[in-house]
C-alpha cells in the first residue's frame, strides 16, 4: 500500500493532487507548525497580467500550528476570492464550476486546517480522485521528528511505500524508514499543458484553474502522473 502525506494547502497546485491521486492513503498533516509566505494560505491563479496571488489572511501566534491558525474574517476575503477569480475567468468554459467552490469557501470552519481540508476535498472529489483520506489527528499520538513521524503514520497505516516529493531527496533521512520495511519513491512531477486564459501556458498554478478551464475530467485528461 502506498501512502503520502503534505501539510495542507490553499488551492493545492496540480503535483499536490497528483500525490494523492498515486495514493491509496494521503494524509493531512495540520499538527504541524503553520510557515509563512509558503502555500498554506495563498496559491496562484493566472490573470491577463500573469500569475498573481491569492492569500487568506490569518491570525495567529509566531510558531503556531496549522490547525491553531484561523483566517481573519474581519477582511472581506472570501467575497475578494470569488470576485476576483469570476473576474479573471469570466471567459473560461468551466466559469459555473466557481458556484460549487464558492459554496464550500463559505462554509463555516473553527480553524484554518479545517477550512484548508475541505476546499482540497472539493477539488479531488470534482476531479474523481478517490483516495482514501485522513487527517494526523486521526493517527495522534505521533512522534515530534518529522522522518519518525512519518514513519509511523506508515506503521499505523500498514502501508509498504512512503510516496515523497522529489525535493525530500536533500533532506530525508531513509535510515528509519529500510528499518520500517517502508520503500521510499520520489515523486517527479511534469505539468502537462492544458487550455488556459490570458496567454501562453503557466505551469504550477492552484487547481482552480485546470477547474475553470478544463472542467472536471480536466485532471484525467491532462494531469494524470505516475510514479
Amino acid at each position: 500500500m502506498i501512502y503520502s502525506v503534505h501539510q495542507p494547502h490553499y488551492l493545492p497546485y496540480l503535483g499536490y493532487l497528483a500525490k494523492v491521486f498515486q495514493s491509496d492513503v494521503f494524509v493531512f498533516l495540520e499538527r504541524v507548525q503553520y510557515v509563512r509566505r509558503e502555500y498554506q494560505n495563498r496559491n496562484k491563479i493566472k490573470s491577463p497580467d500573469g500569475a498573481v496571488w491569492l492569500t487568506i489572511p490569518v491570525k495567529g501566534e509566531y510558531k503556531t500550528r496549522i490547525d491553531q491558525m484561523t483566517p481573519d474574517d474581519s477582511k472581506p476575503w472570501r467575497e475578494n476570492h470569488i470576485e476576483t477569480l469570476r473576474r479573471f475567468y469570466a471567459k473560461a468554459d468551466y466559469l459555473p464550476e466557481l458556484e460549487g467552490f464558492q459554496q464550500v469557501l463559505k462554509e463555516p470552519g473553527a480553524n484554518l486546517a479545517e477550512l484548508l481540508m475541505r476546499t482540497t476535498a472539493y477539488f479531488l472529489d470534482r476531479f474523481g480522485i478517490q483516495t482514501v483520506r485522513k487527517s494526523q489527528a486521526e493517527l495522534e499520538p505521533l512522534p515530534d521528528e518529522p522522518n519518525l513521524r512519518i514513519v509511523e503514520i506508515g506503521k499505523k497505516l500498514g502501508a509498504t511505500v512512503y510516496l515523497a516529493g522529489a525535493g525530500g531527496r536533500e533532506y530525508m533521512n531513509l535510515a528509519p524508514f529500510t528499518s520500517a520495511g517502508i520503500e521510499v519513491h520520489f515523486q517527479e512531477f511534469q505539468p502537462l499543458p492544458y487550455p488556459q486564459l490570458h496567454g501562453e501556458f503557466i505551469p504550477y498554478l492552484g487547481a482552480i484553474d485546470l477547474l475553470l478551464c478544463t472542467g472536471k475530467d480536466g485532471f484525467s485528461k491532462y494531469q494524470v502522473n505516475l510514479i
